[in-house]
């Protein structure tokens, strides 16, 4: 495994909640694990979910890109590993692997983050003190560049409408980005759900979602047999999410 110095790594248990109905790590439960550790990292950097009250920001995610190589039972101890790989005043780019005991990958992700400035309720400048302290190292998981873009499929079905819960909210005070992974899954037709893993995630956040918005979830399969789902919201039609999911 890399031993750059610039990565940071961290050893984390897989719990009861990161497995699916067959007892294997679950899409949203390697996400959870990846974004506890890019947690841990901007803590340790002093810009952590605990630094907030006094740095008056909070890291945003923009879009993940993710791909699985096999799933483990849960207590299973697994390996984290994440850097950034790129950045600019309004941009950081954030690659994550992770590991087994045994040296083996279980997958790889990218994403693409923001800063928020939680006073102002507004995007803050990346500044030159910021960028020193996540130092960018030239290692990269995907070959492709993240598609931050992606795009509503004209022939997508309408499927059901979600009123946002308390349970639903996380520290920044709207939703938290891992459960429009549930909305996506809620939307999927019974047969695909049951039968598909899903080695494959990509989810674009456009606009945050709050309690007491209700959102539309529409639902398309494509020619290539990606399953795209769309998170609207049901009052103004504004985007809030997509998710792709395909093996």
């Amino acid at each position: 495994m890399e031993t750059n110095s610039n990565i940071y790594s961290q050893n984390l248990t897989m719990n009861f909640c990161d497995v699916d109905q067959d007892n294997q790590l679950s899409n949203k439960g390697i996400l959870r694990l990846m974004q506890e550790v890019a947690g841990i990292h901007s803590g340790s950097l002093g810009y952590g979910v605990n630094d907030a009250h006094k740095t008056g920001l909070a890291w945003l995610i923009l879009n993940w890109k993710l791909k699985v190589f096999s799933r483990p039972q849960t207590n299973t101890d697994l390996i984290l590993k994440t850097w950034t790989h790129s950045e600019n005043s309004l941009f950081s780019y954030r690659d994550f692997e992770v590991y087994d005991t045994n040296n083996n990958l279980i997958a790889i992700a990218t994403s693409k983050w923001v800063l928020f400035d939680i006073n102002k309720k507004s995007i803050s400048k990346i500044t030159p003190e910021i960028k020193e302290k996540y130092v960018c190292i030239d290692k990269q998981v995907f070959n492709e560049k993240l598609n931050s873009k992606l795009k509503e499929p004209e022939n997508s079905k309408f499927i059901l409408d979600y009123a946002i819960q308390r349970r639903d909210i996380d520290t920044n005070h709207h939703v938290n980005n891992l459960y429009y992974l549930d909305y996506a899954y809620e939307a999927l037709p019974l047969e695909i759900f049951e039968n598909s893993k899903f080695s494959n995630v990509e989810i674009m956040y456009k606009h945050e979602a709050k309690l007491g918005d209700t959102i539309s979830l529409f639902y398309s399969n494509t020619e290539n047999d990606e399953h795209i789902i769309t998170v609207k919201d049901k009052t103004d039609d504004k985007l809030h999410a997509i998710v792709k999911l395909y093996n």
